[in-house]
């Protein structure tokens, strides 16, 4: 599974003698016998911390807008999960040579821990069933459950947690009304299928409400983000793909939900989803919404960290690659300008100012003769004689390639004007997607401050 630790300089805040901040979660961690100096704090898919320890095992972080929260702590190859209710301050410990037997908390919530690393949870029924046989055998395992926490005195030893559990389970185990549908359908082997009634939808509806305080409870926030889009069809919308779904939940999400905490924590959570899923080419109605409503510092923060991880053309990445021709047929890709600076120029014979940066163009590669750079001129024409045409003139320098206009290359770059210069290193990395044309008076100094050139 796919992991974003974000920055400790962004999010993460050591803690030393002040006020306490009600809204701030503090974690702090004793580890004897370390065998690794970090910790994991493992949130959900799109927040998780990472906590150094310092040569006596000790380490702590404090982290803002956290709601009640099940984190699994993660040391070494293992995880166990604990509860860290929402603005409290929270001792861990553990011992790192025998991780195994778990790690306990102290103060309110250590029954808690003891009974989350310790509890396993009744199956939920299969799909074989009618529904309203199924639903009541949920009720069952739900009751089930909750016999376990009442057995452990739960609601007495820690009741902010009971509570908590409470919700967690009701939206773990509702998760299965979501999959009824299909897995009738499947279990019958496509011989009878479900239609949902106004029952079935409603109980859906009881369950689709805000409660914030189950934001960062990642059954809650996983029944909401599938629930929702479910109900919107029994009103009439329909979706051709998993992405319209998504953008369909998170304009619901925006226009429904009044707490401002909660709205921007759940949209930043599908928009990462959707990133992660889609990339970012193809997500900019979600990437707008974003750029609109959330605020707040720390989903703000995880938000553009996945943005950047999954931009293809961001510095530093490796450039998308792409195969383009010369005039005797020989094909060409990245691979074969390896070693060397790659100054690349996109352009065509129709468009009037990739012409006039033609004259500059081979200026600059007179300039640089004896430099470690390439100049490279795509052309994306979508004839190839027209290119052809113009390249056989002599008015083109440098090493002259026809690309075209359906590469992935240029959807890679989401290149929507020419011309477009890029800039490549030796190793083919990314050192400026959007690269100063020639004509720039500054283009000639800043490839002249480049490393080895």
């Amino acid at each position: 599974m796919k992991k974003l630790f974000v920055s400790a300089l962004a999010l993460l805040t050591l803690v030393g003698c002040k006020t306490k901040d009600p809204n701030e979660t503090v974690i702090r961690f004793e580890v004897e016998n370390m065998t690794a100096s970090e910790v994991l704090v493992l949130v959900d898919p799109t927040t998780n911390f990472a906590v150094n320890l310092d040569k006596h095992g000790k380490g702590e972080i404090a982290v803002k807008d956290l709601s009640n929260i099940y984190a699994n702590i993660a040391y070494g190859q293992q995880t166990k999960q604990v509860f860290i209710g929402k603005g409290e301050e929270t001792v861990l410990r553990f011992d790192g040579t025998d991780f195994r037997k778990g790690v306990t908390v102290e103060g309110k919530n250590a029954a808690a821990a003891e009974y989350l690393q310790s509890m396993i949870l009744p199956e939920a029924p299969r799909y074989d069933m009618e529904f309203e046989e199924f639903r009541r055998k949920i009720d069952e395992s739900y009751a089930s459950a909750m016999e376990f926490v009442e057995a452990r005195k739960l609601e007495t030893l820690c009741p902010e947690f009971a509570a908590i559990e409470k919700d967690r389970l009701k939206y773990l185990y509702s998760q299965s009304y979501l999959m009824f549908p299909m897995g009738y359908a499947m279990m019958h082997e496509g011989e009878k299928t479900f239609t949902p009634t106004k029952e079935y939808y409603d109980l859906l509806r009881e369950l689709v409400v805000e409660r914030e305080e189950l934001m960062d409870v990642s059954s809650y926030r996983a029944f909401i983000q599938h629930a929702v889009p479910v109900l919107l069809e029994e009103q009439g919308e329909t979706f051709a793909s998993g992405y319209e779904r998504a953008l369909a939940t998170i304009k619901y999400i925006q226009k429904n939900f009044k707490s401002e905490l909660l709205r921007q924590n759940m949209i930043r959570t599908l928009a990462i989803d959707c990133i992660q899923n889609w990339g970012i080419r193809k997500t900019a109605e979600v990437q707008n919404i974003v750029n609109a409503y959330v605020t707040n510092p720390r989903y703000k923060a995880e938000y553009e960290a996945t943005y950047a991880e999954n931009d293809p053309t961001a510095k530093g990445n490796k450039s998308p690659d792409f195969t383009a021709v010369d005039l005797e047929g020989n094909s060409y890709s990245l691979k074969d300008f390896r070693g060397k600076y790659l100054y690349i120029d996109l352009w065509a014979t129709w468009c009037n100012p990739c012409r006039a940066e033609l004259p500059h163009l081979k200026a600059l590669e007179e300039k640089l003769a004896d430099r470690n750079i390439t100049f490279l001129s795509l052309s994306v024409d979508k004839k190839k004689s027209d290119w052809e045409a113009v390249a056989k003139s002599g008015v083109l320098s440098g090493k002259v390639l026809w690309l075209g206009h359906e590469s992935d290359f240029l959807e890679a770059y989401a290149v929507e004007g020419i011309p477009r210069f890029i800039l490549l290193d030796p190793k083919g990395r990314i050192v400026n997607a959007e690269m100063l044309r020639p004509s720039s008076k500054d283009t000639e100094d800043v490839l002249l401050k480049l490393e080895n050139i």
